[in-house]
C-alpha cells in the first residue's frame, strides 16, 4: 500500500492512500487536528441576495449598489407606467358613461400601449369600437375571415373572458339573428347555385365531346406532317413535298379550331369552379359571411360546447 503526503498552499497537510484494491484514500491532516479539539468554532457567511426582475444583462458590470439603484429606478417607472394606464383607463370609462365613444376609442387606444396584458384596456377599446357592443358585427368582422385563435391572441385570453361574461345575452341574440338570416338565404343561393350547376355540367359534357372531336384530327394532321416531312427529301422526285405542305396547312387550321374549342372548354370548367365558391355571387358572398359570423359568435358563448 502506497501513502504519499500533499502539502497545499495553506500549509495543511493531505494525506492519500493507495489501496490493495487499487482505491486511493485521502485523509485530510485539519480534519484530524479539529477532532482532537473539544470545541470547534463554527463561522457562517451570509451573503446579500439581490431579488431582481430584471435580465441579467442589465446587471453585467454593475455593483451591488448599482445594481440596486437601477432596480429602484425601473419599480418607479413601472410605478409610473401603472398610474398612467389607470387614469388613461379611468378617462376612458368616464368618455364611456356620457356616451363618448370616439373619445373613449382614443383614450384606450392609449392605454393599450401602457400595459403587457392592458386587460381594461382591450375591453373598454372594443366597448368604445362596438358602441358599448350595440353593433358587435364591428368585432366579429375583424376576425371574421381569420379564426378565434387570432381574436383571443389580440384581444388577450382574460380580456375575451370578460367580454364573454358580460356580453352573452348580445352575442347570444346576434346568433339567432344570423341563424334566421341563414336559412331563408341558403335556400335561395343553393337552389339558385344547382340549376346552374346543372346547365354548366351540360355544356361541360359538349364542350368535352368537341374538345376530343377536334384534338383527335389535329394530332393526327401533326403526326402526318412530321412523318412525311421526314421523307421529304428521301427520293430524287420530291414525292413528298407537296402532301407535306398540305398536311402543313391542314395541320396549321386544324390547330386554329382546336384552340378555340380548348378555350371554350377551359371557360366551362372556370365557370364550374366559380359556381361552387359562394363568394362568386352576392348573395352567396353575404351567406359565406354570415356562416364566417357565425362561427366566431358560437365560439363566444360561454354555454355553447
Amino acid at each position: 500500500m502506497e501513502e504519499r503526503i500533499i502539502d497545499d498552499e495553506f500549509g495543511r497537510g493531505v494525506r492519500m492512500k493507495k489501496t490493495a484494491d487499487g482505491y486511493v484514500d485521502v485523509t485530510d491532516a485539519a480534519l484530524e487536528e479539529m477532532e482532537d479539539c473539544e470545541e470547534a468554532e463554527e463561522i457562517a457567511f451570509e451573503f446579500p441576495v439581490l431579488e431582481t426582475d430584471e435580465d441579467d444583462e442589465d446587471l453585467v458590470g454593475l455593483s451591488p449598489e448599482e445594481a440596486m439603484a437601477l432596480r429602484k429606478k425601473k419599480e418607479e417607472a413601472a410605478r409610473l407606467r401603472k398610474e398612467q394606464y389607470e387614469a388613461t383607463c379611468a378617462a376612458g370609462e368616464k368618455l364611456l358613461a356620457e356616451g363618448s365613444f370616439k373619445g373613449a376609442e382614443t383614450e384606450f387606444e392609449k392605454a393599450l400601449k401602457l400595459d403587457d396584458e392592458a386587460m381594461e384596456a382591450s375591453v373598454g377599446y372594443w366597448r368604445a369600437k362596438t358602441a358599448d357592443f350595440t353593433d358587435p358585427d364591428v368585432l366579429i368582422g375583424e376576425y371574421a375571415e381569420a379564426s378565434i385563435e387570432s381574436l383571443e391572441f389580440d384581444l388577450g385570453y382574460n380580456a375575451v373572458d370578460k367580454i364573454k361574461q358580460t356580453y352573452a345575452d348580445v352575442f347570444e341574440r346576434r346568433y339567432q339573428e344570423l341563424c334566421e338570416e341563414e336559412e331563408p338565404l341558403a335556400q335561395k343561393v343553393e337552389a339558385k347555385q344547382e340549376a346552374r350547376r346543372e346547365i354548366l355540367n351540360k355544356r361541360l359534357l359538349r364542350s368535352t365531346l368537341a374538345f376530343c372531336g377536334v384534338l383527335l384530327p389535329t394530332a393526327a394532321l401533326l403526326v402526318l406532317a412530321i412523318v412525311f416531312g421526314l421523307k421529304m427529301f428521301s427520293t430524287p422526285d420530291n414525292t413528298y413535298v407537296l402532301p407535306t405542305i398540305l398536311l402543313g396547312v391542314g395541320f396549321f387550321a386544324a390547330f386554329v379550331v382546336f384552340m378555340v374549342f380548348t378555350n371554350k372548354w377551359i371557360n366551362v370548367f372556370r365557370l364550374r369552379r366559380e359556381n361552387e365558391r359562394l363568394s362568386s355571387t352576392e348573395d352567396g358572398a353575404r351567406l359565406q359571411q354570415i356562416r364566417d359570423y357565425k362561427e366566431i359568435y358560437g365560439c363566444l358563448l360561454i354555454n355553447r360546447p
